[in-house]
């Protein structure tokens, strides 16, 4: 498709800049996909979903006698997961003890990803990292 001084048709560039645009987009829809809030908490529900519980706990972290096993403790975290999964952190971590509900908004996507991956090192290991 070249003319005769060899330069590119108007059709052709057309064809790089659609190419580039689409490029810039799956790129940008990839990094959204990596560091968003809402695809934090999707990984984190993901992993919250497939992890083998053996305790009970209400939702305010105290331990019940009956009901399905829904929390698990990680050490810098009691971890409950329910119909909105929360965390309890604990003052060993360095920061001051909270209560972490897990919803669009309300906790940053540094603490989703720690809790997270602290839920990964306990389901694959069988050990809670150290407090």
């Amino acid at each position: 498709m070249l003319d005769d001084d060899d330069d590119p048709s108007v059709s052709l560039m057309i064809l790089r800049l659609g190419m580039l645009f689409a490029v810039a987009a799956l790129v940008g829809y990839l990094f959204w996909e990596m560091f968003s809030e809402s695809a934090a908490l999707s990984r984190l529900s993901a992993t919250a979903n497939i992890y083998p519980y053996i305790d009970r706990c209400d939702a305010n972290g105290q331990l019940i006698a009956i009901g399905q096993p829904n929390c698990v403790d990680l050490n810098h975290y009691l971890f409950v997961h329910g119909s909105v999964d929360k965390a309890f952190r604990r003052a060993c971590s360095g920061k001051p003890a909270a209560v972490l509900s897990f919803e669009k908004g309300k906790v940053g996507i540094f603490e989703i990803n720690i809790v997270e991956k602290i839920l990964q090192f306990r389901r694959q290991n069988g050990v809670n990292p150290p407090c």
